[in-house]
């Protein structure tokens, strides 16, 4: 009976272990292409406003895994997360899926301020509720960092 041939061998077992060595430096999957929600959207209009530039989806390294923030303006040092209601539970009673949107919130928090990012969080109710404070805020916090 033939021996079966195997489909690796060993220059082919070498080459994936080099990717997998490369990959622990780079985020798994590029999220910078997956759909805004609509207060990102807002929020991302408000930037343009600003004319602020900005990277989405920013990945920072956290222990064998990636925390992505909303966010990142470049040459400012500036994380910013957009809070939803829903997610991150304004006036609502206490649910095992706002537990853990509020863990994850804290992880990030840590994260940011370990890194030397500032992370701003702006809540919905702030999005939608007033605009304009939320813009002046983002236009003076920005401004701060260049002085």
């Amino acid at each position: 009976m033939p021996k079966k041939k195997s489909k690796y061998n060993k220059h082919k077992v070498k080459r994936l272990r080099e990717k997998i060595r490369q990959s622990a430096d780079h985020p798994p999957m590029n999220r910078k292409n997956r759909e805004m929600s609509g207060l990102e959207r807002i929020f991302a209009d408000l930037l343009d406003d600003l004319k602020i530039e900005y990277e989405r989806e920013k990945p920072l390294k956290y222990m064998q895994g990636w925390r992505y923030y909303d966010f990142h303006l470049i040459g400012h040092g500036i994380l910013i997360e957009v809070d939803g209601s829903y997610w991150h539970g304004d006036d609502r009673k206490p649910s095992y899926v706002t537990m853990m949107a509020k863990k994850n919130d804290y992880t990030k928090n840590f994260l940011a301020k370990m890194r030397g990012y500032e992370l701003i969080r702006v809540k919905e109710k702030e999005l939608t509720g007033d605009y304009d404070m939320v813009k002046e805020n983002i236009s003076q916090r920005v401004g701060k960092q260049n002085l």
